[in-house]
């Protein structure tokens, strides 16, 4: 249904007015009646109580360099342009894919829809790859810390999508995460499945209307896995409260062994603050 906007600004008005009269109501009945009028709807346009209302023009973000430049300059992996649907950065994206690149600690403060996530997902898998290209021995490179298990999850299905068929493990090892392989809920694809056997898996149970996870061979479903010799992923997903315990807990204790740590990442930074800071 289409939203008309002079309605809507009306609706708007007449709520913002309705609240002002309920909330700070004059004792005077003399007062009262004067306030009532100055922002009674036929005098609102005039009243000295309320502006506007405003229309805000979003800009669009600074262009950036291509992936397929940023890959030919050696800042990206190769395969990395076959990897990402966008084939050009924003100006941020790239400011900051190249300062993760030459080492430099980076922190990312920008709007929302602005693609804060790209800044330093697409540095994390371009290394993971180069690792892969080595036949670097398993070893956690990349530790995605967030404040909720709700972020850490939609991250787990962007990784899915992105990282289904390249060779890179990762995981998400929250509380929730099942302890044997048994437990793992959904479809498990076979070793070597595709990027597109992954999307045609999830096409087929969104059509079925299957509420089950589809996971790539990549990805380490149980504590079990994570716990195997060599079964470290590339990129772990965690929080706050369960990297302490991972970090400290004995029977955890050979996941960050022989650990890469190429890159600790706080995504939603601004909501680690006090103790859990």
């Amino acid at each position: 249904m289409a939203l008309n906007p002079v309605a809507y600004t009306e609706k708007v008005v007449r709520s913002f007015l309705k609240y002002q009269l309920s909330t700070y109501p004059f004792a005077d009945a003399s007062f009262h009646s004067q306030m009532r009028t100055l922002l009674s709807l036929d005098h609102t346009r005039r009243t000295p109580l309320m502006k506007g209302p405003y229309v805000s023009l979003s800009r669009p973000f600074r262009e950036g360099a291509a992936i397929k430049s940023l890959a030919g300059q050696g800042i990206l992996h190769p395969s990395m342009t076959g990897l990402v649907s966008h084939a050009t950065l924003y100006g941020h994206q790239e400011a900051a894919v190249r300062a993760i690149h030459d080492g430099k600690h980076t922190l990312v403060s920008t709007g929302t829809g602005s693609g804060k996530t790209e800044c330093f997902l697409y540095p994390i898998i371009s290394k993971c790859l180069a690792l892969k290209d080595q036949n670097a021995a398993p070893g956690i490179s990349a530790v995605l810390v967030y404040p909720m298990n709700a972020l850490a999850e939609d991250q787990l299905g962007r990784l899915r999508e992105l990282l289904a068929g390249t060779g890179i493990t990762f995981a998400m090892y929250v509380g929730k995460t099942p302890e044997k392989k048994a437990d793992v809920a959904g479809q498990r694809l076979r070793a070597g499945a595709s990027r597109a056997d992954y999307r045609a898996a999830l096409k087929k149970a969104q059509e079925q209307r299957q509420e089950v996870a589809v996971h790539p061979a990549e990805e380490r479903c149980s504590r079990e896995e994570l716990r195997e010799p060599g079964g470290q992923p590339r990129i772990l997903l965690t929080n706050v409260k369960m990297l302490e315990l991972l970090l400290t807990r004995q029977k955890d204790v050979e996941l960050f062994d022989n650990a890469r740590l190429d890159f600790l990442v706080f995504d939603e930074a601004h909501t680690f603050a006090g103790a859990q800071g």
